[in-house]
């Protein structure tokens, strides 16, 4: 077999090719093609000129054809792709008929990807036809993921298109991520501000969590193309989340909308949760995002208050708010609550939250209500006086205000750190090559680098992997950025 770039004599051998497997293809009833309207010999004149067109010869007998192109056209812009920067994308693959079932197309794509290299392109794009069940196969077989679909005009299937790292420091793009949401039963306190405010699709009135990086089992988020989160570390390991962070994943970011109060609870540290329920334990942060006037949290324990008193309150029954200290809140707030320290968010506000990755939650009192059945949600008295550290108080800070442009750090904790960027038109986001990062976009904003672009909404949430390219955000408003410590 011999490889070598097409010259312009040899157009007219090219373009019989073309045809013969034009016509093969509508022989078995495939219309991805039709001779002069595409492929037609001014795009393989220009491929000839632009030194792209490719050929493989076999014992002396032109095989097949083929384009490759350094870069992207425009139909392949929003394509969610997750690999490379500097492309080079595989057009116009043309097998002649007789040699076909001949293991060709793989010895193709593997002079492709070499040449790819070669070139200086770090990845390899390619699509084909959604009825080409052919080529189908040979791409998901022989790339790593398939990114998503386009429509040309004129089609009634879509383009299906295909990646593949070329380099063993391939960058890995920014992932725009979709939530799982908790609701009904689940959140019997939840409400419908996630889609008033932010516009999610929620799957019911009373739906307060959406977890929109998560790794919870059962309730994991998924990228653009349904991939689950896990699939997406365990595919890319380490280039995703960075090396020390891959299992578990550390973090689990939501937004939570509360209609009404939610129980008091309080968390596990790492130990006690690794001991009592194999899991890590739970630290958490929260930004409020939206809150009504006269909105509370209860922060904490009074500071009159002994690990003993909340006993006795707790064991008898008591009123337990009393115990509790409450505050007022507003949009902008920003709370830290260590593991042991007691908290319950109330109704009418609406908050980002950053938290360890594990769904432990002790609820240690509950108001003394009761549901529809008359039955009280259950409590969990026991592990609550174990875990409960009453003299932590937590860290309240504010957001800077939307014009006080940059990366402003608002915590640093050992469980994470939890960043806003304030932007009014486009500001360089910070590299941490050894982990990743999630950044939410409060304000509608466009992450861009080299050669590609992620458009967010406000209240969408990116995964920007640890061997992320150079990051450009673009807009005008705030965005938090979390990532592990």
């Amino acid at each position: 077999m011999e490889y070598s770039l097409i010259l312009p004599d040899q157009l007219n051998e090219v373009c019989a090719l073309y045809r013969a497997a034009i016509d093969d293809m509508h022989a078995r009833g495939l219309y991805q093609w039709e001779w002069g309207r595409y492929p037609n010999e001014s795009i393989l004149t220009e491929d000839v000129a632009l030194h792209r067109l490719y050929r493989l010869d076999t014992e002396g007998r032109l095989t097949a054809v083929f384009a490759l192109c350094i870069g992207q056209g425009p139909e392949y812009e929003g394509v969610p792709w997750q690999y490379g920067v500097h492309p080079i994308c595989l057009h116009r693959v043309a097998l002649h008929p007789i040699a076909t079932g001949k293991g060709y197309a793989l010895d193709i794509l593997d002079f492709v990807k070499a040449e790819g290299c070669r070139l200086g392109c770090d990845c390899l794009r390619v699509d084909t036809y959604g009825q080409n069940t052919r080529a189908l196969r040979l791409f998901r077989a022989a790339t790593v993921r398939e990114a998503g679909t386009f429509r040309f005009d004129g089609y009634t299937d879509d383009f299906h298109c295909f990646e593949a790292p070329l380099t063993d420091d391939c960058p890995l793009l920014p992932v725009r991520m979709h939530p799982a949401y908790r609701f009904g039963e689940m959140t019997p306190w939840g409400g419908d501000a996630l889609r008033r405010l932010y516009g999610k699709p929620i799957p019911d009135e009373r739906t307060g969590e959406a977890l929109e990086i998560s790794c919870i089992p059962g309730l994991e988020s998924i990228d653009d193309t349904g991939e689950t989160l896990p699939a997406l570390l365990a595919r890319s390991g380490a280039a995703l989340a960075g090396e020390k962070y891959t299992n578990p994943f550390p973090l689990l970011l939501k937004l939570l909308a509360a209609n009404s109060d939610l129980s008091v609870q309080v968390h596990p540290d790492d130990a006690y949760a690794m001991a009592h329920e194999g899991k890590l334990g739970k630290t958490e942060a929260w930004v409020i995002l939206n809150a009504d006037k006269g909105a509370k949290l209860r922060y904490g324990l009074r500071e009159d208050v002994t690990r003993e008193s909340l006993e006795k309150a707790l064991l008898s029954g008591e009123d337990v708010e009393p115990l509790l200290n409450t505050v007022q809140v507003t949009a902008g707030e920003v709370f830290y609550m260590p593991s042991g320290m007691v908290h319950a968010i109330g109704g009418s506000v609406t908050l980002y939250e950053i938290q360890q990755s594990s769904d432990v939650t002790y609820r240690l009192w509950d108001y003394n209500r009761v549901d529809a059945k008359g039955e009280t949600r259950p409590l969990h008295i026991r592990q609550s006086l174990d875990v409960v550290r009453p003299e932590l108080h937590g860290l309240h800070t504010r957001l800077p205000e939307e014009t006080d442009a940059g990366e402003h750090m608002m915590l640093a904790v050992p469980a994470f750190t939890l960043s806003c960027l304030c932007v009014k038109g486009e500001w360089a986001v910070s590299q941490t090559p050894d982990r990743f990062r999630m950044l939410t976009a409060l304000a509608p904003f466009t992450l861009r680098w080299e050669g590609g672009k992620l458009a967010l909404q406000a209240g969408e949430s990116a995964l920007l992997p640890a061997r992320c390219p150079s990051l450009i955000v673009e807009g005008e408003g705030r965005a938090l950025i979390a990532s592990p410590a």
